[in-house]
């Protein structure tokens, strides 16, 4: 029931940090340098860049709503689980490469949140 307990505060601190890459969407070049440490100059690799960051930030201000609406709080925690739990495998996959470098530490972060989902999520079942 720990995580229960505080779940609101996991979803709003989550969610306001997994919004962090809409900056992506209008900086796509700059962000993927400074906080991935990557480097796209193409420019069909700065649209897709471009979507991630508004696709993410859509999870995020989903989980950010979830933190005050409990009745939508676990299919919402279930769609950002399974996002992030294939972000984590995708990154785990290709760990030792150089354009994973800069994702270890979303993985990690996102592995803690997939944790705490998970039990959250099955605290509910």
């Amino acid at each position: 029931m720990i995580v229960a307990d505080h779940i609101s505060a996991v979803l709003l601190i989550s969610g306001v940090i997994t919004a962090v890459p809409i900056v992506q969407l209008f900086f796509p070049a700059a962000t993927l340098k400074h906080l991935h440490q990557m480097s796209i100059d193409d420019p069909s690799g700065l649209f897709f860049a471009r979507h991630w960051g508004l696709v993410v930030f859509s999870i995020a201000a989903l989980l950010v709503y979830a933190a005050g609406h409990a009745e939508a709080r676990a299919p919402i925690m279930l769609a950002a689980l399974i996002e992030k739990a294939g972000l984590v495998t995708m990154v785990a996959m290709h760990w030792n490469r150089p354009y994973a470098r800069g994702l270890r530490a979303v993985a990690l972060f996102d592995s803690a949140c997939v944790l705490v989902y998970a039990l959250y999520l099955l605290e509910l079942a």
